[in-house]
């Protein structure tokens, strides 16, 4: 059933039900937003569309004109259109790099690569080049925000013949990407080799051994630290190399424009009371 709101202020859709799109559990990006909305104590509702990349998620919602999903604000495009989140103060706040920057958007994040170890050799010299400004420049570039903090000596001597193997985050995977072409095209002797997959299977790669970086957007957990330093007898690193907006998205012809929080977790979390776009507040649609 469609509202007379919802026919008046022409959204495509043919029922204001909303679709919710999310990420598979294995994703950091499940993890960090399930805690961040709903809590920890509180699962998300069952019924959503789980999907296993954050373009993924993008695309479906600009195919799904009731949609409602949640992924990085890297991959926005022109048919969806990111929601402002309305803070404590009842101000709605954009996904953007000030608001990331400045503490102020709600669900603001670190992006992190971890390592076995202190790292020696490439990818020592690798991971300083991403905390450089070369590294930092594609950072923004691609639509997220600097990380000004290297905590790495820079290495003189240039890097020697190798591969580095890389898994894990797939809000990360195309900066991973970026950052490897450009990387291979100052330092050809070495070929950093990128897959996504999700932060879990990256941390659970790096974990087996089989790979030598992994990308996450969302903090190792305890126990998997202990993992890495029971199997290898060393300390897990870690390097926070960009901030994130998690943006939430809507089909571009939906009337909504801001959404709280406080909405956001009684339409996705478990026995969440909203279930139509007609349910939301007057003060979310837009002029």
């Amino acid at each position: 059933m469609v509202s007379a709101l919802w026919m008046i202020l022409g959204c495509q859709a043919d029922t204001d039900e909303i679709v919710r799109i999310s990420r598979q559990s294995n994703s950091g990006t499940f993890v960090y937003f399930r805690e961040a909305v709903v809590g920890t104590e509180r699962e998300l509702k069952l019924g959503s569309l789980d999907l296993s990349g954050s373009k993924d998620v993008v695309e479906m919602v600009a195919t799904t004109p009731n949609a409602i999903g949640f992924s990085g604000m890297g991959y926005a495009n022109r048919r969806v259109k990111m929601l402002r989140l309305r803070s404590k103060e009842g101000v709605g706040i954009p996904p953007t790099r000030e608001g990331v920057s400045q503490g102020r958007y709600p669900l603001a994040r670190k992006l992190y690569i971890y390592v076995v170890g202190e790292p020696q050799g490439s990818l020592r010299h690798y991971l300083h080049w991403i905390l450089s400004e070369s590294g930092q420049d594609l950072v923004e570039k691609l639509g997220y925000v600097r990380q000004s903090k290297d905590p790495l000596e820079p290495s003189l001597a240039a890097p020697a013949a190798s591969s580095i193997k890389i898994a894990g985050s797939d809000t990360m995977v195309n900066l991973a990407q970026a950052w490897a072409e450009e990387y291979s095209q100052e330092y050809p002797q070495v070929r950093p080799e990128v897959a996504g997959g999700g932060t879990g299977v990256g941390i659970a790669k790096l974990i087996d051994g089989t790979i030598q970086m992994a990308n996450a957007s969302r903090e190792m957990k305890p126990e998997e630290k202990k993992q890495i330093e029971e199997k290898f007898g060393a300390k897990v690193q870690e390097f926070e190399v960009a901030l994130d907006a998690l943006a939430v998205y809507v089909h571009g012809s939906n009337p909504v424009d801001e959404i709280s929080m406080e909405e956001l977790a009684e339409i996705f979390g478990e026995h969440g009371k909203i279930v139509n776009w007609s349910q939301l507040s007057e003060r979310d649609i837009g002029d």
